[in-house]
């Protein structure tokens, strides 16, 4: 074999062969930068032709290295020959085919390898399913215009792809299903891929890289790692991405960068990372992304970030997150998306924060904060923009939730629905408001707000509160209750007479009690409305006593100077007492007392009406004065 070997080598072959058992390198370039480009290697003359038969030859171990040099293969600037296939081999020998153009795709199958290198070499592809390397395997500045099939690939070092170029866009132009790599995998800093590159179920010792990649699969997947494992993070800085990333069940000791990213899948979701895990992580900041970011249930240790991202979505969905775990911050100022931002039954240890950011979705919900737990803040102040409904139904917020200076947009529903929301402290300043707040059953500490940011259309049943601020004067709060279509409700003044109470105000909390009275007073019946106006008119319901004294003083009034002009002839009876005009009056103004006067003189004509009308005029002031301070002695 060695004889016929030796009679077909070429010099460049020959070159090789002597060189392997001194682990010499071997260059056929002639620095010409034009001349020397792989991508023109098919131009290449026999003076750089290096059949593939003799480099298998030399890694299966047909020579022997030379005391105290290891057995090495390197070669730049050949153009191979036939087909490089070494597949079921196993072989310590290094592996350096650099600079290099292969006619045929290189087969690996089930090969074991040392380190192996193809840095800057033009490829057809690469079968090597099940390859083990000791080593790195480099195809650093590759262009290859087929699959490399790199699945169930056990490599002991890096997978070091930065600078390379695969081209299948039909396909998979990676497949790492179930790679396993050692150190990092790194596919940046110029990393061009058409066509899906396949990471399912692969396990990385360090990171993966895609910084400044681009990955393009418009009507498939770019880039497909469900179930992915690494002891590192994934590094996408400023990679341009078209077609879907798949990071489903994705776990990750480290974080997922995805700053200044721009990702597009107009036609679906551009990310989905459905219960996906990210220990240090997830960076989302200048993101601009046309394509749904779906996180639901994931788990992100740390940071969440989302500032200055941009986010569309032509399904009406930006970003969605229900059942997120975030152990931090979630920030997400400056954000604008156009969609609606899912964040229900999130679970976030730090604040949440939107200062200045603007969440579009027109006629739907914005902001979908349905049953989020806040360890911390909700902030949604200055600048905030919301054009859609913002809901919050059930959100526990365990420090304040702000909306000072914020925009509310939504003509034609809820513009905020905290319905049984939980917070020490809401703050409700909002620069515009268009649309129905309703605080129904929610739970405040402290209200804060502005008669100038008043809602015009509010919804306060159950609203409960402890402090208000501004405590301003009843009527302007009462103004504030007339807000809410079914403000007669009792529990919205009852509310807020209490705090009125609490605070030493009990001028104001009567105020508000009749005026609960009389706004609960058209859906009465007939003769309880009747029996409400008298009430209103004479005792304020109780909560006007000096309506009941003026009453008083006018009736006495009336009666005394009537009386005292036309005094009443006595009853026959041997004796009366001396006629006092004010005694007798107040006597049938209050018949529950007895001064003698009434049943000793017998008036006439109209005296003796006016007197019937005093009587009357008395049980009725008696009766709703007895209701009301009933009433008042029940509330308090």
């Amino acid at each position: 074999m060695s004889s016929q070997a030796n009679a077909r080598r070429s010099p460049p072959e020959e070159a090789l062969w002597a060189a392997f058992p001194r682990g010499a390198r071997v260059d056929l370039r002639d620095g010409d930068p034009g001349a020397d480009d792989p991508s023109h290697g098919d131009r290449w003359g026999d003076e750089r032709v290096v059949r593939a038969e003799v480099i298998v030859a030399l890694m299966l171990g047909v020579q022997e290295s030379e005391p105290g040099h290891a057995q090495l293969v390197s070669l730049r600037g050949a153009r191979i020959t036939g087909q490089l296939a070494l597949s079921f081999a196993e072989t310590r020998t290094t592996l350096l085919l650099e600079d290099c153009y292969f006619e045929q795709r290189i087969d690996l199958y089930w090969t074991s390898l040392g380190f192996t290198s193809f840095r800057g070499s033009v490829l057809p592809g690469m079968v090597a399913s099940n390859l083990q390397v000791k080593g790195h395997l480099r195809l650093t500045g590759c262009s290859i215009g087929g699959e490399v099939r790199l699945r169930g690939a056990r490599i002991a070092g890096a997978l070091l792809l930065d600078g390379a170029q695969l081209h299948n866009p039909d396909g998979w132009s990676l497949d790492g299903e179930r790679l396993t790599v050692g150190g990092d995998v790194n596919m940046h800093h110029g990393f061009v891929s058409q066509g899906e590159v396949r990471l399912y179920s692969a396990q990385i010792g360090g990171s993966l890289s895609l910084v400044e990649a681009h990955l393009s699969a418009p009507t498939a997947r770019a880039l497909s790692a469900d179930n992915i494992r690494t002891d590192g993070s994934i590094y996408a800085h400023r990679a341009i991405i078209t077609g879907q990333i798949l990071l489903r069940h994705a776990a990750l000791k480290g974080g997922l960068f995805l700053s200044g990213a721009r990702l597009s899948n107009p036609d679906g979701p551009a990310l989905l990372g459905a219960r996906l895990d990210a220990e240090e992580g997830l960076f989302l900041d200048c993101l601009i992304c046309d394509g749904e970011v779906r996180l639901s249930h994931a788990h992100v240790g740390r940071n969440m970030i989302l500032t200055e991202a941009k986010l569309h979505s032509a399904d009406g969905k930006a970003l969605t997150a229900p059942g997120i775990r975030v152990e931090g911050p979630v920030e997400a100022m400056k954000l604008s998306a156009r969609g609606k931002v899912d964040l229900s039954d999130a679970q976030v240890t730090g604040p949440v924060q939107f200062q200045g950011a603007h969440l579009e979705n027109v006629g739907g919900t914005a902001f979908d904060a349905d049953g989020l737990q806040a360890g911390a803040a909700i902030d949604a102040c200055e600048g905030f923009t919301a054009q859609g409904s913002i809901h919050m139904t059930n959100a526990r917020v365990a420090s304040y939730i702000c909306l000072d200076n914020a925009t509310l947009l939504n003509p034609v529903g809820d513009a905020l629905m905290c319905w049984r929301t939980d917070s020490p402290e809401l703050i409700l300043k909002p620069r515009n408001v268009q649309g129905t707040v309703n605080l129904q059953h929610a739970r405040f500490a402290i209200l804060r707000d502005d008669e100038l940011s008043w809602p015009s259309d509010l919804r306060l049943d159950g609203l409960t509160y402890n402090i208000l601020d501004p405590q301003v004067a009843a009527h302007k709060r009462l103004a504030w209750l007339a807000r809410d279509p079914k403000a007669h409700l009792t529990s919205a003044y009852e509310q807020l007479a209490s705090v009125y109470r609490h605070a030493g105000r009990d001028a104001d909390a009567r105020s508000v009690q009749l005026a609960k009275q009389q706004r609960a007073r058209p859906e009465l019946p007939w003769y309880a409305r009747i029996w409400g106006h008298l009430q209103d008119v004479t005792v304020g319901y109780g909560y006007r006593p000096v309506r009941a004294a003026l009453w008083l003083l006018a009736l006495l009034a009336i009666g005394t100077a009537v009386f005292s002009a036309h005094p009443p002839p006595t009853f026959p009876q041997e004796s009366a007492p001396p006629f006092n005009p004010f005694v007798y009056t107040l006597n049938l103004v209050l018949p529950i007392v007895d001064f003698g006067q009434a049943r000793a003189y017998d008036p006439h004509g109209t005296e003796q009406w006016l007197s019937y009308g005093l009587i009357l005029a008395g049980w009725i002031l008696a009766t709703t004065a007895a209701s009301g301070i009933i009433r008042v002695l029940r509330r308090d």
